[in-house]
């Protein structure tokens, strides 16, 4: 086949090679020009740009690459910030795959919600606005904590929680004038359900309890999350099923968030792509379930391999801390947790020296710990020991 490949990775999930036969396949790269991916040999033609930001130079350099080797059977497009490039890259060049229309009900946050509720699902009360007057103009019709984010955003960028002020306007001052969601806050746990769908049905699926909130690490809260095997999670991983029906996502892999609210679940969004942060490690190594693999085979039209199917009883049970990134600082030291922490079995840490910039990136962050034990209560009681005792000095800038 040939495949063009959408790339913005410069780190391990830039060697496509460990997925795609590139001996086999006739693979082209569309690419960020300080993010060359790792080509295997036998590679094909290869485009750079100066950033995906500029959609329409992605779009011109995939044409480029169209010219160049006759066409192609299959665009992959692996980062949820450019699933859209991705379908419009489909679109105008006639192959195959998710369109437009497709991604934008696993992408835009309205959309989405108004697909879920038509299906009789609960989603929080929601409205597309493009200013703070038509957030504050809903807020007057919801009393009660609103949350403002992007319609199209991910990773909790540019979110915003009004927590009940009877004006919303202070908190709107750094909202610009584009498309947002605001939606009611709603109470609650809220879990996150990972897997992957193949022909319209799910073939495999964990869900998990977020031990914190993606908004608050975003605000400089740990985050972590805890597998979990019992009626609750069984209950949330089946509601999740039924808004994967209504969205229509019948192939490839899926992270969807769903709260668990006092007067019953919720939907929350959904992303059609790999989870972020460790997830993809621990679904890995723990269970032996590479979706990154899974999603380029269903996407090349190849049937899932090795994929354990859903509702057996679990024999171990992971989990995730993630340290966010105390910009501004330098850290001077930090101690190791691997042989300290019971269920601990991986970390990343960054170097003494490191200077948090804000810049991200894998390594940017104050530690990622992995987890696996023989119960939900073994690991969460792991991170929690990992956060009581994870030792590190930082020094302030001058």
């Amino acid at each position: 086949m040939r495949v063009l490949i959408l790339n913005r990775y410069s780190d391990s999930f830039a060697d496509y090679g460990r997925y795609l036969d590139h001996q086999a396949h006739q693979v082209s790269y569309v690419t960020v020009v300080d993010h060359l991916p790792m080509i295997p040999e036998g590679g094909g033609h290869i485009e750079t740009v100066g950033s995906f930001g500029d959609r329409e130079a992605v779009l011109r350099a995939a044409e480029r690459c169209h010219r160049a080797v006759g066409g192609f059977d299959a665009v992959l497009a692996l980062s949820e910030f450019d699933l859209l490039t991705g379908a419009l890259v489909r679109e105008r060049l006639g192959v195959p795959g998710p369109d437009v229309r497709a991604t934008l009900l696993v992408r835009d946050k309205t959309v989405m919600k108004e697909a879920v509720a038509r299906a009789g699902l609960r989603v929080p009360r929601f409205a597309s606005v493009r200013s703070a007057a038509d957030i504050a103009a809903f807020a007057r019709t919801r009393p009660g904590p609103l949350v403002v984010k992007p319609r199209t955003g991910a990773a909790s960028a540019g979110v915003t929680v009004i927590r009940g002020a009877t004006d919303p306007m202070p908190d709107l001052s750094g909202v610009p004038g584009e498309e947002y969601e605001v939606e009611e806050f709603l109470d609650g746990p809220i879990w996150h359900v990972d897997g992957l769908r193949h022909r319209g049905a799910t073939v495999f699926r964990l869900a998990s309890r977020y031990l914190g909130t993606c908004h608050g690490f975003a605000l400089g809260e740990p985050l972590g999350s805890v597998v979990v095997q019992d009626e609750e999670s069984d209950a949330v991983a089946d509601f999740a099923d039924r808004c994967l029906d209504a969205l229509d996502l019948d192939d490839g892999p899926f992270h969807l968030e769903v709260i668990q609210h006092p007067e019953g679940l919720a939907f929350l969004e959904v992303g059609a792509r790999v989870g972020g942060g460790e997830i993809p490690f621990v679904l890995h190594e723990v269970y032996g379930v590479d979706l990154f693999a899974q999603w380029i085979r269903v996407l090349l039209g190849e049937e899932p391999v090795g994929v354990p199917a859903c509702g057996p009883e679990l024999r171990e049970y992971a989990g995730f801390l993630m340290l966010p990134e105390p910009k501004g600082h330098t850290l001077v030291s930090r101690t190791g947790m691997l042989g300290r922490v019971p269920h601990l079995y991986a970390e990343v840490l960054p170097e003494p020296g490191h200077r948090f910039d804000g810049s991200g990136g894998y390594e940017a962050i104050l530690g990622r710990f992995r987890y696996r034990g023989p119960s939900t209560k073994d690991v969460e009681h792991a991170v929690l020991e990992t956060l009581d005792s994870y030792g590190y000095e930082l020094a302030g800038d001058h």
